[in-house]
């Protein structure tokens, strides 16, 4: 008698509260939490409570046992569910049909494997956290992503401002797609009126033609712009004609990083750190008259020693210097395409960590999601107060162009 005592005190002690860890009093405290609130649920829509008998005054409405037990996800673990039924059609508020983890999880999956976790990483990292129930297969993974297409078309239909004075175009290459085609990604990102940079347009475009530039642009106004006083880009015929067509009064600068580096192409390497002096003195002038006197001397200087260089050069004309008839604080932001680089750097490192990606939607709605994040971290545009007053004299000294 004294050992049946003896075993039966050892087996209660391990199925007692003080037996279990904290992660498993957690999980237990959870547990029943769910479990109480999913009845407490279906009591109030039935209107009685269980074994309660039906009055008059309450809806004829039935409890029908439990559905098929599942495994349910929470930040501090996964434990086995079955959700109480109606024989009249009902759906929980609490878990949702086919849900398997908590809408926390949901987003928190994702969002590692935006930041670098791989998909085929997660059940070796959290399958003794969360448990061997966990939706940690690669398969899982891939469905609680598939809202990122949802969540970028709503982005690619909003409605924007009218007047942009500041636009970045440029195409970028992520590793997506068959691997003998490049997947072009053209970008828009724009200034609003408060000075903020905004990421406009994210479209899969064929090589930055002319025809995929297009369309960009006419979505754009599609969606609300109606005007855009200055556009940088780098050199690519295509999406110059396409801003003639569609936004025509649109004035141009050429990217400074991009014309430096199709320079410095064309020179031999004994000449290299000459011609960058001459071209940062252009690209620091102080004024336009001063830039173009700058240009005069490099073409004077180097036309029989480079002449590619040179013919280079020639070739921007005067788009170069555009930037410097807008108010000095915006001067800097507006010479390069660097506020479109910067966006895009972080993106970079991970989709060239990343596989190729097979599918080019799939990657689309990947970038997406990764610009979307570190958009929130652009800094707005110096002088961003002179922004306003900007777009009302250039928009009054056009109207007063056409009058005369």
């Amino acid at each position: 008698m004294a050992k049946y005592q003896r075993t039966s005190a050892k087996t209660s002690k391990k199925s007692s509260p003080v037996g279990l860890t904290l992660d498993q009093l957690v999980l237990e405290g959870a547990k029943r939490l769910v479990v109480e609130a999913l009845e407490n649920e279906i009591s109030e829509c039935v209107g009685r409570q269980r074994y309660e008998r039906q009055s008059d005054q309450t809806n004829k409405m039935y409890r029908n046992g439990y559905g098929k037990e599942r495994h349910l996800t929470v930040g501090c673990g996964t434990f086995p569910l079955r959700v109480p039924r109606l024989r009249e059609p009902f759906e929980s508020q609490i878990v949702k049909r086919y849900q398997r983890c908590s809408d926390q999880i949901g987003d928190l999956f994702p969002q590692l494997y935006l930041h670098g976790l791989a998909t085929g990483d997660f059940e070796p990292c959290f399958a003794a956290v969360l448990g061997e129930h966990a939706p940690l297969s690669p398969a899982s993974i891939a469905r609680m992503k598939a809202s990122w297409k949802d969540e970028y078309e709503r982005w690619k239909k909003r409605s924007l401002d009218a007047d942009y004075l500041y636009v970045w175009v440029d195409g970028v290459y992520p590793k997506a797609g068959p691997k003998d085609e490049d997947m072009a990604v053209l970008v828009v990102l724009g200034v609003t009126r408060k000075g903020r940079k905004e990421l406009l347009a994210l479209e899969e475009g064929y090589r930055e033609s002319y025809e995929s530039w297009r369309d960009v642009f006419r979505h754009l106004k599609k969606r609300g712009v109606r005007w855009i006083g200055l556009v940088t880009a780098d050199g690519l015929p295509g999406v110059w004609r396409a801003l003639r067509d569609v936004f025509p009064h649109t004035r141009r600068q050429r990217c400074w990083v991009h014309k430096m580096r199709n320079i410095l192409d064309k020179v031999p390497t004994k000449a290299y750190d000459e011609v960058r002096q001459a071209l940062r003195e252009m690209y620091n002038a102080r004024s336009k008259t001063e830039a173009i006197a700058l240009k005069k001397a490099f073409i004077q200087r180097y036309r029989t020693r480079y002449p590619k260089a040179v013919k280079s050069l020639g070739e921007a004309g005067d788009l170069l210097f555009t930037y410097l008839d807008f108010p000095k604080p915006h001067r800097r932001s507006l010479k390069t395409t660097n506020p479109i680089e910067s966006l895009f750097a972080v993106v970079k490192l991970r989709t060239d960590a990343a596989r190729r990606i097979p599918k080019r939607e799939s990657a689309l709605y990947f970038v997406f999601q990764l610009l979307t994040n570190q958009q929130q971290k652009l800094k707005r545009i110096r002088g961003y107060k002179l922004i306003t007053q900007t777009i009302d004299h250039m928009k009054e000294k056009s109207k007063k162009r056409k009058v005369a």
